[in-house]
């Protein structure tokens, strides 16, 4: 029984829950068309940031380990070492991780990766994405589904629709615009954006305090600031969100999107009147087509010996045929 004990608290656990996250990724095209763009057909080196949430130790003996069961997506160089991973500093890994996409997937779409930490005390998953497309060129977008009522002290919200047509494509950029939002108490708000594929963005949320309406509010991820507690209601302007918009990446571009306006405390009354989305879609450029094969030919070879019938039987001697412009 001891002996069993013993082996049992010898075992590793396959993963520890280790405070380590992802901080950011970086991604260049290695091989491919060659214009920096990452996209379908190219190989692309993969710097992964992560980062130590663990205020008393420091981890060290790291290396990380990259794998996608993403259809399309190759790990060709999966494993990297890392250096100690010191409490809140973004830690690259010291070789890139190298991925190849086939030319079969989607021009931006987001490859999901999951990369396998070691560390001396453990193991754990950090999960992260790979980017790929450029930015497209923005085309904005008006919901038709207004004005819509927000309930009054309802934590579910009302979402108003914005439907955009088509069957295909991803999101590369996008920016919201709330025209106008009808309420007596804009603290009492929280502005949610979400996807076709369901993710979702929050806005901004408990801002405003007893100032009355959004007009004319456009939230980017390029804006200098956010809305604050001190911002003087309707902010009219361009604000960061709360959270980010680059989260819809990769999301599709088709579909329905929401505006979700949830209004938690009771006394006040508004509606959503208007509001509309500004889109980039993912752009990728075709690999170059591969070298045409080398013409079929027979210059410079020996032809045939041809045996003759005079003289005895003789042979004339083997003759080249010569190749043009020889």
């Amino acid at each position: 029984m001891a002996a069993a004990l013993m082996g049992l608290a010898a075992a590793p656990a396959a993963l520890a829950d280790l405070a380590v996250q992802h901080s950011s990724t970086a991604v260049a095209e290695s091989a491919g068309n060659g214009n920096g763009v990452p996209e379908p057909g190219d190989t692309l080196a993969v710097t992964e940031n992560v980062m130590s949430l663990d205020g008393d130790q420091t981890f060290t003996g790291v290396s990380g380990t990259a794998a996608s069961s993403f259809a399309g997506a190759t790990v060709t160089a999966a494993d990297s070492p890392y250096p100690d991973l010191v409490f809140g500093l973004p830690t690259a890994n010291t070789n890139p991780y190298s991925v190849a996409l086939g030319t079969g997937v989607e021009c931006g779409v987001a490859v999901p990766m999951a990369l396998t930490v070691h560390t001396s005390v453990g193991d754990t998953n950090v999960p992260f994405e790979v980017p790929t497309g450029a930015v497209g060129p923005f085309d904005s977008y008006e919901s038709s589904d207004v004005p819509r009522s927000i309930p009054d002290g309802e934590l579910i919200g009302y979402s108003s629709d914005l439907t955009i047509a088509g069957t295909g494509g991803r999101v590369k950029g996008l920016r919201v615009r709330v025209g106008h939002i009808t309420h007596t108490y804009d603290g009492d708000l929280t502005l949610y954006l979400i996807s076709p594929d369901g993710r979702e963005v929050k806005l901004v949320g408990g801002k405003g305090a007893d100032g009355d309406d959004f007009v004319d509010t456009v939230f980017s991820d390029t804006a200098a600031s956010r809305i604050t507690s001190t911002t003087a209601a309707p902010f009219t302007g361009t604000f960061k969100p709360v959270q980010a918009l680059s989260a819809f990446d990769g999301a599709p571009l088709s579909g329905s999107w929401k505006l979700k306006v949830v209004d938690d405390s009771f006394g006040d009354i508004g509606t959503i009147d208007a509001w509309g989305l500004d889109v980039a879609p993912a752009m990728c450029a075709p690999q170059p087509p591969p070298p045409p094969p080398p013409p079929s030919h027979d210059c410079g070879q020996h032809n045939s010996t041809i045996s003759g019938t005079g003289n005895g039987g003789s042979k004339k001697p083997p003759k080249d045929k010569p190749c043009p412009n020889a």
